[in-house]
Order: C-alpha cells, then structure tokens, then sequence
C-alpha cells in the first residue's frame, strides 16, 4: 500500500487527512513540524507528501526547495489555507507538484493524490513492494533501503517471498519448513526461527517488530 506523509500542524486538518487517507486504502504518516517530516522521510520511506507552508518550525515551501536541491524526488503536494497566486507560484517552483486550498474537498484531493501517483509512477502498483523498511524486487532479488542494497541469502529469499505470497495468513512452523526444505519436519525446528530472526532484523524498522510478527505457539505472519 501507497505510504502518504502528511507533514501539517493542526491537529483536526491531520486527523482528518489521516482518517480519510486510511479510508481510502493508503498508509498515512502524521507530522507536526518539518523536524518531524524530515525525520519521518528518512525513517519511514513514504511514497508522497503532503505539506503544509505555514509550520511551527518553518516555511514548508523553502524547506521543500531545499529537499529538491539536496535530490529528493518524491511527488509533493501542498495543502495550505494560502490561496494568493504568488504563494502558488513559489510553492510550484520550489517543486510541487499540486496545490490545494483549505478548506478542501476531501475527495478532490484524494483524486488529485491519485492523479499525481499515476503521473509520476509513484503508485504502489508501479513500485517494488516494501516490506518493513526494505524496498524488495521478487524477480530481480534485489532489496534495498534508501537506495543502499541490503543482502539477503537464498534462504531468506525464499522465506520472505513465502511470507509475502501469504501476507497478512498465519503460517506455521510445518508449514514454512515444508516450503523452504521440501519436507514435513526438520531435526531441529529451531533453525526456522533462527532464519526468521535475521530476516527480521533486516525488515523491520523499530526494535519491536511491527511487520514479521510472532504468533505464539504457531508460527509467522507478515503483516501488510
């Protein structure tokens, strides 16, 4: 699913993206201030940004030229109560690629989302899914974070790809050592939660997993 971050500082206009963005089938990511945006960008990996101008700890559009000469090329689009056209015509320079006045039309600006996904390729169906904090090409067997290529041996290949295959199932110990070794049981099952555990250090993006779940006294599930 489509990773949004929405960088805004009033709580109602936030939840209401948020909410609304979830409805719709996105993944929506909140921040109050630009610190939080950019903190998020890094961590967090999103697909698309909505940004307001006016933040506690800054100008939105000046930031935004800056992401842009520093390289960042993900689709922005800028959701402010300013609706003078010079303000437009900066924020579009900077490098938006859409501009929307508040009070806004929640389902204008989900199309809008939509039109600018589709225009710069950005959509979830058009890019390599990601699992956790990896960016994971099956065909290719490539996984990467943030651009840097992270290694992944034949084994963990073939559990991730597995997992990926039943994302969001409950999968048993039986189950995945039936796939991976081509046989009902291994002498020690232990060896699947050893691979499952590495595998997880290299997904996951907190400490405490959120995407290669445990489920105690079954198995594993990817969680999508």
């Amino acid at each position: 699913m489509t990773r949004i971050l929405v960088i805004e500082d009033e709580q109602v206009i936030r939840e209401l993206l948020c909410d609304n963005l979830e409805f719709d089938g996105f993944v929506p990511v909140a921040a109050t201030s630009l610190a939080e945006g950019e903190k998020a960008l890094k961590l967090q990996q999103p697909e698309m940004v909505l940004l307001d101008l006016n933040l506690p700890d800054g100008n939105g559009a000046e930031r935004l030229k800056e992401w842009r000469s520093a390289g960042m090329n993900l689709p922005v689009i800028i959701c402010t109560v300013r609706d003078r056209e010079i303000d437009i015509i900066k924020a579009l320079d900077a490098g938006a690629d859409d501009y929307v006045t508040k009070p806004f039309r929640i389902r204008e600006l989900i199309a809008r989302i939509r039109a600018v996904l589709r225009r710069t390729g950005n959509s979830s169906e058009s890019r390599p899914p990601r699992i956790g904090r990896l960016d994971v090409d099956f065909s290719a067997r490539v996984a990467s974070c943030a651009d840097e290529r992270v290694n992944l041996t034949t084994t963990e290949w073939q559990m991730l790809e597995y997992l990926w295959n039943n994302k969001n199932q409950v999968l048993s110990r039986e189950q995945i050592i039936d796939c991976i070794w081509g046989i009902s049981e291994l002498e020690d099952s232990r060896a699947v939660d050893v691979h499952i555990g590495r595998l997880r250090r290299k997904i996951e993006i907190h400490a405490e997993p959120e995407t290669l779940l445990t489920v105690r006294g079954f198995g594993y599930t990817l969680k999508i």
